[in-house]
């Protein structure tokens, strides 16, 4: 297996569809495999490590779902409160001419934190085929036209610019990526009165001893933030990181995104992911309730909702910003039911599976990575020798 992984690691490099990549490979709490491949920076030469410092992108929302979690078990909030209670901005929903299945008793319906959790509220990320995504690109554009304008907003602000988008579904009616953790990081500030990675730190990033996790990465450990690529016609090339108002932060920002807007390192985000696969449990410290991870890992959506889900996501259900297997015949990934997890933008990703104790993470930095074919051969490697 380790064999297979290496080989893995090194024919993507050799053949360019990467760079530079690391590995972890746990079970039952102990790391099995460790390994890195390739140059991190062309800047200063330095040679990718499990400390080397990613941009997570979507792979913080995990993070915040395990915070809504705890704000769940200190009785901050439930999936049932409504968004509204914390921004009364959302009292009065709008929708978009594109919205889906529209009827007069469904424009009733509040967008509650089960909504957010589950990315069934209908408010998506940016594009521009429709009104709800170019709107969601309005909120984007202004965001950073602020920042620009030395006025930048913070992560409440943006949370409540969001009501300014016409709602592309019924609340709870269909699946659309999109804000939805942004917003949820900003409630749970609303709710315990602290910043957002404040609370991080507090219940997540100390307790775990995530030394490494942050909103920015401070000018001490730039020399340890890798670099970034994207596609090209002459392959990968190197790219700036500006991508749904997140940059290469060096000091604190403003907004806090429960999104896309977490630095990290394979090795802290590997603690995180052991806490997960041990059903919230840290050596010996308990940092989930019993009933918030499952709550966070039992599947949540009907047929209907699982067909408005992408195609790569086929065998899977979803629960709070992850995927949940429950059908391995129809999926390209073979782990086994009841594994979940998650992948970022730039290509990081994770997998857990409590009943065996295997935890899985790749880390690589391209742009449109998400799920690559490299993570997709270990997980099916290393699931196919340890089950």
């Amino acid at each position: 297996m380790y064999n297979q992984i290496n080989s893995i690691m090194s024919d993507s490099v050799k053949k360019g569809t990467s760079v530079f990549s690391s590995c972890i490979v746990m079970q039952k709490g102990k790391q099995i495999y460790s390994n890195s491949v390739g140059t991190a920076s062309e800047r200063t030469g330095t040679l990718m490590t499990a400390d080397t410092i990613c941009r997570l992108f979507s792979l913080t929302k995990p993070i915040t779902a395990a915070a809504a979690m705890i704000a769940m078990d200190k009785g901050l909030f439930d999936p049932d409160t409504r968004l509204s209670r914390f921004f009364p901005e959302f009292s009065y929903i709008t929708y978009s001419k594109d919205s889906k299945e529209l009827t007069a008793e469904a424009a009733d319906v509040p967008i509650t934190i089960g909504h957010l959790l589950n990315m069934t509220a209908g408010l998506p990320y940016p594009s521009d085929w429709g009104e709800s995504v170019r709107a969601s690109g309005d909120v984007y554009n202004g965001l950073l036209s602020a920042r620009q304008n030395g006025m930048p907003w913070d992560t409440k602000t943006f949370a409540g610019k969001c009501a300014d988008i016409p709602l592309y579904n019924i609340p709870g009616d269909y699946w659309f990526y999109g804000v939805e953790a942004d917003i949820l990081g900003a409630v749970i500030e609303k709710a315990s009165g602290m910043r957002y990675s404040e609370f991080l730190r507090k219940y997540i990033f100390d307790p775990l001893e995530l030394n490494d996790t942050a909103f920015y990465v401070p000018q001490e450990k730039r020399n340890r933030l890798a670099d970034l690529y994207q596609w090209s016609d002459k392959g990968l090339i190197p790219a700036e990181c500006r991508h749904l108002g997140i940059e290469d932060f060096s000091a604190p920002p403003l907004f806090e995104s429960g999104g896309a807007g977490l630095f990290s390192t394979i090795n802290d985000y590997s603690k995180f992911a052991d806490m997960l696969c041990h059903r919230g449990c840290y050596r010996n410290s308990r940092i989930i309730s019993e009933k918030a991870f499952d709550y966070m890992t039992t599947p949540k959506f009907n047929e209907h909702l699982l067909r408005s889900m992408w195609d790569r996501l086929s065998g899977y259900n979803y629960s709070c910003f992850m995927r949940v297997m429950t059908d391995v015949s129809r999926s390209r990934i073979k782990t086994a039911k009841g594994e979940f997890g998650w992948d970022g933008w730039t290509g990081t990703y994770f997998c857990a599976h409590p009943e065996s104790g295997i935890t899985v993470l790749y880390f690589t930095q391209i742009c449109g990575a998400s799920t690559t074919d490299q993570a997709v051969d270990i997980v099916n490697t290393v699931f196919g020798e340890l089950l």
